[in-house]
């Protein structure tokens, strides 16, 4: 995962996914407990893997992930961990036009080889694909950035 949070949509690709399975497989307020969902690319590669403590259908535009980690992978034979995030709730909206938004209240976290960021009361929006971090916003990089920062 050596682009910016911003430019990666397939940790979000992957909660839109488990959020449709909740959508069409459960009743409102029934929570799905300790799920794992891994996820492929056309060629059979792992993209990801997605763990949550709750995943809870609200509504048909709605579904609620609690304790959701999820582990980006490699897609390729090398089977390797590109990066994770993390959020202890995430609420999942989607409207008509089939674009999604997911939001937390809470701590969000995202790590990879070359930075993490974490920080509070966030919101992502698959129109522009941007995430927003409203608050305790901190990132630290691992790598070099140019004369700037070795």
């Amino acid at each position: 995962m050596k682009s910016s949070p911003r430019k990666n949509k397939r940790p979000f690709l992957a909660l839109l996914l488990l959020c449709g399975t909740l959508l069409f497989a459960q009743t409102p307020n029934a929570p799905i407990t300790n799920f794992k969902l891994p996820l492929f690319n056309d060629a059979g590669y792992r993209t990801g893997y997605l763990r949550g403590d709750q995943g809870i259908y609200l509504n048909a535009s709605e579904a609620r992930i609690l304790g959701m980690v999820l582990n980006q992978y490699s897609g390729d034979e090398r089977d390797i961990v590109t990066g994770t995030m993390e959020s202890p709730e995430a609420l999942f909206r989607f409207d008509k036009n089939g674009k999604s938004t997911a939001s937390g209240p809470g701590a969000i976290s995202l790590e990879n080889d070359t930075f993490r960021l974490t920080g509070e009361d966030w919101i992502w929006q698959e129109r522009n694909n941007q995430l927003i971090i409203n608050k305790k916003v901190k990132i630290v990089i691992f790598d070099e950035i140019g004369n700037v920062i070795k």
